[in-house]
């Protein structure tokens, strides 16, 4: 599977996941609901880690500070900005948090240059990123 599939697959679950959370969300709090999420995220893959007998390599790759800290920090950064696009979600409806969240690539684009120098952005990704631009400014003008 190419990469586009994969993409295009987390796109159609996450859609999945948020319209599922935005009920959800009426009886949980955002903090109520990562934490679940997490225990089966944790679960699923001590599981999964158990079976394949890989927990060992998991670990020593742990043993390199720099890895450690770009783990931790990504995890971080996770568990914030899931609070936030739950609340989002509470307040609006899945549909207008997860168009605004969508301009996610333009801050990819933007940490990727500033923190590790690399340029992702060729004519044509620059021309989506444009139409995500476009889109968000649409619906925030248009939008409820």
């Amino acid at each position: 599977m190419s990469w586009f599939w994969f993409a295009l697959a987390a796109a159609v679950l996450w859609g999945l996941g948020y319209t599922i959370n935005q009920v959800t969300l009426k009886h949980f709090t955002a903090v109520e609901l990562i934490f679940f999420e997490s225990l089966v995220v944790f679960i699923i893959f001590a599981v999964y880690f158990l079976w394949k007998g890989s927990f060992g390599t998991f670990i020593a790759k742990l043993a390199n500070p720099q890895h450690l800290g770009l783990i931790i920090a990504s995890s971080l950064i996770y568990i914030v900005a899931s609070v936030f696009i739950f609340k989002s979600i509470s307040s609006s409806n899945a549909a207008l948090a997860a168009i605004i969240e969508s301009c996610y690539p333009i801050f990819t684009v933007l940490f990727a240059f500033i923190l590790f120098g690399e340029i992702q952005l060729n004519l044509l990704s620059a021309l989506g990123f444009m139409l995500i631009l476009t889109g968000i400014i649409i619906v925030k003008i248009y939008g409820h």
